[in-house]
């Protein structure tokens, strides 16, 4: 069993690590895999530092790219609306029983998957299990909370300059970036077919997707392997077993071009928003792509190459972040810029010099080290709880990668040498096909 999240301190042996240092010994957490009864694949890890206990679950191949498409909304109007009551309760008691004893529980739908998502004192954990058992296998989807919630999400297709990031990740960027490919519609189709859905379309999904041999979980915290298989059991029981869901969604490449889509939207600012070309995780050159975008601009990092010259050096940006997107059949890279409207295409043309920089001279050795360093840091902050570990390590169990996915990552990075980064940056980079969305005002 790891004490203290000691894990932790472990990986902090990393943060100084530079040249020949990088072949001492990895550190050592213990992830095992395992089944439960029912015979569902989990990832588990014990840790007792906090008596929390984490349950991640995910059905496999049951995201929006995977219906047909008048139903391609269903599964995030599923997630939205499974916790409209289950069971013998109602919506506001099923709310307050799990609000009584402290549970959270969620649901998160995407273009691949569903995930199901609890988090629960140890102390409770068996009550939890039921109630969570409830919304897996009993939602009531009370008719006036579900149209309600229908409504609100129809609203809000339809109303992108309120949330205008999402709007373009969801909705425009799909549309552009994937013509005539599942993903092209984006999680929630267009808002008529959207809002045509109903409660026998949501207990359709439930009854073709919900099922245990589609599923493959993660449970971690203060429990030992017994009670692990022990509570996914509970959680999983009266689940049908069902068939698991056949991927037939083709991998595919995003069309970028040098095109600039504009949405008007009332305000002094404008979100500038772009694409990039990125590898997939499971790619040999993922870590030395990862490198590279840190350097250009991930994690609001004012050494990038983004904050400094466009916004320290020049003025031109308030704010910028560029964040990886992996679907299970492609990757790229989605960057956002914010600006004051008259500064729209001066900042375009900033980051169009920057992104030519960066292909035609590469990094430099001190930005390299930089980079591995600033990853590896962020990587042992974002780690310090079990809860944290949790999420990182199901993320990595849905891309694909095996039980020692931290230590196969940490490696990755830090055997990244210059060249291969300065190569992949003439491959992955180019100026003129990096396809642009701008939402605001101006022009």
């Amino acid at each position: 069993m790891i004490k203290k999240l000691s894990f932790i301190l472990l990986l902090a042996t990393f943060y100084s690590l530079q040249g020949e240092e990088h072949k001492r010994k990895l550190p050592i957490y213990s992830i095992k895999q395992l089944y439960s009864l029912s015979g569902t694949k989990f990832w588990f890890m014990s840790d007792d530092s906090a008596p929390l206990v984490h349950v991640r679950i995910v059905f496999k191949n049951s995201g929006a790219s995977h219906q047909e498409k008048s139903n391609v909304g269903v599964p995030k109007f599923y997630s939205h609306a499974v916790f409209c009551g289950s069971g013998k309760y109602n919506y506001v008691e099923f709310k307050k029983k799990c609000s009584d004893i402290s549970l959270k529980l969620s649901c998160q739908a995407g273009m691949d998957v569903i995930i199901f998502s609890m988090t629960t004192p140890k102390i409770v954990m068996d009550e939890a299990a039921e109630l969570f058992n409830m919304a897996l296998n009993s939602p009531i989807f009370e008719k006036d909370k579900v149209k309600e919630i229908q409504e609100g999400i129809g609203y809000s297709m339809q109303s992108y300059a309120d949330n205008p990031i999402s709007s373009a990740l969801h909705i425009f960027v799909p549309a552009i970036i994937f013509k005539s490919h599942a993903y092209e519609t984006g999680i929630r189709g267009s808002s008529e077919n959207f809002m045509k859905l109903s409660i026998d379309d949501l207990k359709k999904y439930k009854e073709q997707f919900l099922v245990t041999a589609n599923a493959e979980a993660c449970v971690f915290g203060d429990l030992s392997a017994k009670e692990a298989v022990s509570l996914l059991d509970k959680i999983l029981s009266k689940m049908e077993k069902g068939q698991p869901a056949k991927d037939r969604v083709p991998d595919t490449t995003p069309l970028l071009s040098s095109e600039v889509v504009k949405y008007y939207a009332d305000g002094p600012q404008s979100a500038v928003t772009f694409i990039l070309k990125n590898e997939k995780p499971l790619s040999p050159r993922r870590a030395a792509a990862t490198i590279l975008y840190r350097i250009l601009g991930e994690n609001c990092l004012f050494r990038s190459r983004i904050m400094s010259e466009l916004r320290t050096k020049h003025g031109l940006i308030y704010s910028e972040f560029i964040v990886p997107i992996d679907l299970g059949h492609a990757s790229y890279i989605f960057g956002v810029l914010w600006t004051d409207n008259s500064k729209v295409r001066q900042a375009m043309a900033a980051l169009t010099k920057v992104v030519r920089d960066l292909r035609e001279k590469g990094l430099t050795k001190e930005e390299l080290e930089f980079a591995k360093n600033n990853i590896m840091g962020t990587l042992f902050v974002g780690l310090r709880t079990s809860g944290d570990f949790c999420d990182f390590c199901f993320k990595k169990m849905i891309d694909g990668f095996g039980i020692d996915t931290l230590q196969y990552s940490l490696e990755k990075i830090m055997k990244v040498e210059l060249k291969e980064i300065n190569d992949l940056a003439k491959e992955l980079l180019d100026e003129n096909n990096m396809s642009w969305l701008v939402i605001g005002g101006g022009e």
